[in-house]
């Protein structure tokens, strides 16, 4: 089975996946309970009324992705930096959802992609 993208092949086999694709993560892991995480890991929520606390003493340019399944309710922790300017928690509220934060500074602190 191939991915196609405007009719260009992208991946052709599970091979091609293994020797030509990289990902951008230095750690790509599931928890099932509250956690940490450091610049570059892709975090996959596996269990509901959790909470992620995003990386501390951050710097710009620093990246970090949750991922949820069937939860409503899974926290992010600011750990003492903004979140979209607000210094405030979120919590992601919607199933099936990946939700990158990518540092881009003091005032606004984490940027929501």
């Amino acid at each position: 089975m191939a991915i196609q993208i405007s009719g260009t092949t992208v991946i052709n086999n599970q091979a091609e996946i293994a020797t030509g694709m990289q990902s951008i993560y230095d750690r790509v892991f599931t928890v099932g309970v509250n956690t940490t995480l450091v610049n570059r890991d892709f975090c996959e929520v596996t269990g509901a009324g959790l909470t992620v606390t995003l990386p501390a003493t951050p710097t710009v340019g620093n990246e970090v992705k949750i991922g949820v399944g069937t939860f409503v309710n899974t926290v992010v922790a600011r750990n003492g930096s903004s979140i979209m300017s607000l210094a405030e928690d979120i919590t992601l509220d919607a199933q099936y959802v990946d939700v990158g934060f990518l540092f881009v500074g003091g005032t606004v602190g984490w940027r929501i992609f």
